[in-house]
């Protein structure tokens, strides 16, 4: 062999030993840039080994981003083996004949926020929604407010109503005739029953009389028409008196009422108590299967993969205690539609405690949807579960037993299904800032004294539109606690009302009273004047 070529071929030689040596070390930012692209969110690992010639890989301490939540993954593992059959990659499929994890955990949070691409469902979506509702405490000083702000408009209502009426009645009262009124047309008629001056005079007279009878009776028809307003003014009076005695009831029966809190609301206990888990599920479950069911995933678009065998290990849930999976995941498709067969997913575990898990997912997208996710958990231990709360209210979920048993259909594109939640030996710690409300500590008060809960979900419409009814025994049990609580709240709201109708409306009732006792003997008056007027006219 030639010198020159010996040399050439030592160099190449060397270069492939170099680029071998290095290959772990380029492929690590390579598939981190890659899969991270293809999956919509960031992906990364400590490592990566590469078997360049048989397709094989393993990676170390793989981070998978969850797309709904950038504070938490999808997926990690302390070790993914994958064997891929490297002619299909030629054909831009890939395909794995097998795939092994360990140290699989799902829904673990992450130190810091991930780079979301692509979000897994836009924030306008249906699904997006999907998950359990927001609780909102009930800011109770706020109420408070508001109930004493009403009171004072209904007791500036009836002082009004006083004001108006004795003003008005003021001012009709001075259009009567007086006494002195009708004495003068007792004068002027005594006068005319003996004129003088013959028939002229008893002419004159006649008709001086019939001008004081017209004057009568346009007085008559007026005191009769005041008289009927007079005494609708008087029963309008009494009602509004009447009215004002019931307003202390009437304004703690409003302020009970606004401090209800639904079943919808502390569904969201639920929510917290699996750490946001079971919306990500939801999400997790669904997008796939409503994207590929409105045909938001083209094959020709998307680079298309198949596991024909997966099997899994790992404690699974971050915060299940002592909790150990193993399952297998067979003839998996993506997209979805392109599928040749059946996927199935099954996951068993135990804990140490002796709880158990068992999820089965069929998935079968060979023409019409047909899919169904099954779940059984049996007395799992929870520990040590940071809640998200709120500013107001931190919660540690110190440890609890859960069990769990549904299922999740989706036929076509409807949805239906039932997941029923129950949680024992529940332990709780609360932890409340120095300004908290008082509904926070009432809150707090409740879940401290909460050792058992159920909830339960029922799933209906369409994978595009998912329908999750709740219904929670918790929410009774904060009704009644709350209410018991606040009974000293209402009770000196109560108190308050009652001081003020004696010391604000109490005198103007009175003064009302004595101005009916004055309108009363107008009124009798009236009457006796209007029977003189009445002889006078005859």
């Amino acid at each position: 062999m030639r010198s020159s070529t010996r040399y050439t071929v030592i160099f190449f030689s060397v270069l492939l030993v170099i680029y071998l040596l290095l290959l772990d070390t380029l492929a690590k930012p390579l598939f981190e840039s890659q899969a991270s692209e293809m999956y919509g969110a960031e992906v990364t690992l400590d490592s990566v080994q590469i078997s360049p010639f048989v397709g094989k890989i393993t990676l170390f301490q793989l981070q998978v981003a969850d797309r709904s939540n950038a504070n938490r993954n999808l997926v990690q593992a302390d070790r993914v083996y994958i064997d891929i059959k490297l002619l299909r990659l030629a054909s831009d499929i890939i395909e794995i004949e097998q795939l092994e994890t360990e140290g699989l955990v799902v829904f673990a949070d992450r130190p810091t926020p991930a780079k979301i691409l692509r979000p897994l469902v836009a924030e306008d979506s249906d699904i997006a929604t999907a998950g359990l509702p927001d609780f909102k405490l009930p800011d109770i000083d706020a109420l408070l407010a508001r109930q004493r702000d009403k009171l004072d408009a209904d007791i500036a209502a009836l002082n009004a109503a006083f004001d108006e009426g004795e003003a008005k009645w003021k001012a009709k009262i001075a259009t009567l005739p007086s006494a002195e009124d009708i004495e003068e047309y007792q004068r002027r008629l005594t006068q005319l029953k003996n004129p003088s001056g013959g028939v002229a005079g008893k002419l004159a007279a006649v008709a001086s009389a019939q001008e004081v009878y017209s004057d009568v009776r346009r007085d008559l028809a007026n005191l009769e028409s005041m008289r009927r307003e007079f005494r609708g003014d008087i029963a309008q009076m009494r009602e509004t008196i009447s009215d004002a005695a019931g307003l202390p009831g009437k304004h703690t029966n409003e302020l009970i009422s606004s401090l209800g809190l639904d079943s919808a609301q502390t569904a969201q206990l639920g929510n917290q108590l699996l750490r946001g888990d079971l919306n990500g599920i939801l999400q997790q479950v669904l997008a796939p299967i409503a994207y590929s069911t409105a045909g938001q995933i083209s094959p020709e678009d998307t680079m298309p993969i198949f596991i024909a065998k997966a099997s899994l290990k790992g404690p699974l849930l971050p915060s299940a205690a002592g909790l150990a999976v193993v399952g297998e995941l067979t003839n998996f498709s993506w997209p979805l539609e392109i599928a040749e067969e059946v996927a199935i997913l099954k996951l068993r575990g135990s804990s140490l405690d002796g709880g158990s898990l068992a999820v089965d997912a069929h998935v079968d997208h060979r023409g019409v949807a047909n899919d169904l996710v099954t779940i059984a958990v049996d007395q799992l231990p929870l520990r040590d579960m940071l809640l998200a709360g709120d500013e107001e209210l931190h919660i540690t979920l110190l440890q609890t037993l859960l069990n769990i048993t549904g299922e999740l259909r989706v036929q076509g594109e409807q949805l239906d299904g039932m997941v029923r939640q129950n949680y024992t030996k529940t332990v709780l710690q609360i932890e409340l800032p120095e300004n908290a409300s008082k509904a926070a500590r009432l809150l707090a008060a409740v879940l401290e004294s909460s050792n058992d809960f159920v909830m339960q979900m029922v799933f209906s419409g369409t994978v595009q539109s998912p329908q999750i009814s709740f219904a929670a025994d918790l929410d009774e049990l904060l009704q009644k606690t709350v209410l018991s609580a606040l009974q000293s709240e209402i009770g000196e709201l109560t108190t308050g009302l009652q001081n003020r109708i004696s010391s604000e409306i109490g005198p103007q009732i009175a003064a009302a009273r004595e101005q009916f006792a004055s309108l009363e003997a107008l009124e009798k008056s009236l009457q006796k004047n209007l029977n003189n007027l009445n002889s006078l006219s005859n």
